[in-house]
């Protein structure tokens, strides 16, 4: 029997028998959940299964069945929280914080960063962030950092000061958090690399929220009460979170 089948007969008996409690309803969708991780997770299944498997559960619990949303995304978005986040394949944001279809404009790249503005410079982030402010009118841009970065790890101990490179992209792209490490350095001489490692992986998110008021635009929407900048730390290995507000 597929799992498709299973969910058929579960919703047929709760449909049947509208009597049943909160609770027996409240467990069965959690036996159906259940079989759902399953037949993602069992087995040595590669990450293309995985894919399948999660558009079929997406299809079946979400766009199916949250018609309402469905049907308003099909004509637009309207968020109002932009995020920038890691690239690391731990710390998603959508997992982390729950967010549905349409609830946040999400960027990611190494390290969660923001360059600096600079009108003839690389557009990735910048037309993100000037389509989030202008076009879409975000009320909050939330830059989220995390434990263990690799990228702030590339900041930490390869990127020289005199640009001498040993890689193609990273220590490049892991330079624009180079104020964040010297800030970090001065406050904490005596400490491990580690430790250093930790304190920048939180002070550049500082460093990329100062970065986004190097926007004209951005400085333009939080003079005027239209935006917010938040920043966050996200703990993968104790399994907390830090939130705190940017002030401009």
């Amino acid at each position: 029997m597929s799992l498709q089948d299973v969910e058929a007969k579960i919703n047929a008996v709760v449909e049947k028998k509208p009597e049943l409690s909160e609770k027996v309803t409240a467990k069965l969708e959690k036996i159906l959940n259940d079989l759902e991780n399953l037949s993602v997770d069992d087995g040595e299944k590669t990450g293309f299964d995985k894919v399948h498997a999660g558009f079929d559960k997406f299809k079946t619990k979400v766009y199916n069945k949250n018609t309402e949303l469905t049907e308003k995304l099909k004509t637009g978005q309207w968020p109002k929280l932009m995020i920038v986040a890691c690239s690391d394949s731990r710390v998603c944001p959508t997992q982390i914080f729950k967010l549905a279809p349409g609830d946040a404009f999400i960027v990611r790249n190494v390290a969660n960063m923001v360059p600096a503005y600079e009108a003839e410079g690389n557009p990735s982030v910048g037309s993100a962030v000037e389509y989030a402010v202008l076009h879409l009118k975000v009320d909050h841009i939330f830059v989220v950092g995390h434990r263990a970065c690799g990228g702030i790890g590339a900041l930490v101990k390869m990127c020289p000061d005199d640009g001498e490179y040993k890689t193609t992209f990273i220590e490049n792209w892991c330079q624009i958090g180079k104020p964040a490490r010297a800030l970090v350095k001065e406050a904490h001489k005596d400490e491990s690399v580690e430790d250093l490692c930790k304190y920048c992986e939180k002070e550049s998110v500082n460093n990329s929220l100062k970065n986004l008021l190097s926007y004209p635009f951005v400085v333009d929407a939080v003079k005027e009460g239209k935006i917010t900048l938040h920043g966050g730390y996200y703990d993968h290995i104790e399994g907390t979170f830090e939130k705190w507000d940017f002030e401009a």
